[in-house]
């Protein structure tokens, strides 16, 4: 998971993202774009740590790895 923004956890502000991945041959995150409305720190704070940890499995065209795109649901809560 992301860390959490300290001013957003101050305030006690949570989210819930959609983004669209962009994702190289390797399968290796390439950019981070938000689908809809999004705050700023939150997708900032998301941006840098998928680019950072996340990886897939490429996609595949037949026997030869392919870039591709793929929308994923994000979300921010505060631990109750």
């Amino acid at each position: 998971r992301p860390p959490y923004p300290e001013a957003l956890r101050a305030q006690e502000k949570e989210a819930v993202l959609r983004l669209r991945l962009s994702i190289d041959e390797r399968g290796r995150v390439i950019a981070v774009e938000p689908v809809g409305k999004a705050d700023a720190a939150f997708v900032a704070a998301a941006r840098r740590h998928i680019l950072k940890a996340w990886r897939y499995a490429p996609a595949m065209e037949g026997d030869r790895a392919i870039s591709s795109t793929t929308v994923v649901t994000l979300e921010f809560r505060l631990d109750s």
